[in-house]
């Protein structure tokens, strides 16, 4: 089972290449009612976003990109939250990280930069994030956040709503 795990996570395409530029990133993100936030330094940590936006954690989402045996996935929780892998696993079997070359080749972007949309892959938004009016996320470069309604993230990455949180 291992082997066949490890296999799957030697994506043969690239799955990037379908994802947006960062102008068409910034054009989505305001078609949804976002904007993007020019935060003029790197942010890639909830604690910098939250000093670079003065806002609290909770309102932060974090955009993380795993590999299971079903393909890649994008996982978005809010800043206080970690991602519970036995809940993740459940749904996706046996589940891992991505690494920094997997999140650039699979969403084209970098760690710390990587958007809640636009990515093309499955996404799950844990329930809690849905609890805010707006959240604030990757904005596709690490000195740029993007901020929008977290329905609207659902409804545009078709996204499947999951308590994933621990």
């Amino acid at each position: 089972m291992l082997t066949s795990f490890r296999k799957v996570l030697n994506f043969p395409f690239n799955i990037g290449e379908g994802n947006m530029t960062r102008e068409k990133l910034e054009e989505l993100v305001k078609k949804l009612g976002g904007e993007i936030l020019n935060v003029g330094k790197p942010v890639k940590t909830v604690e910098q976003a939250v000093k670079a936006t003065n806002t609290s954690p909770d309102v932060i989402i974090k955009s993380l990109l795993f590999v299971s045996e079903k393909g890649p996935i994008l996982v978005i929780v809010d800043g206080e939250s970690k991602v519970d892998l036995k809940k993740l696993s459940k749904r996706f079997g046996l589940v891992r990280f991505a690494d920094p070359e997997e999140v650039k080749k699979i969403t084209g972007y970098e760690i710390g930069a990587v958007p809640p949309v636009g990515v093309e892959v499955h996404t799950i938004v844990d329930q809690k994030v849905l609890e805010k009016d707006f959240v604030i996320g990757g904005g596709g470069a690490i000195d740029k956040l993007s901020k929008l309604d977290p329905r609207k993230i659902v409804e545009y990455q078709k996204a499947e709503i999951m308590d994933v949180s621990k």
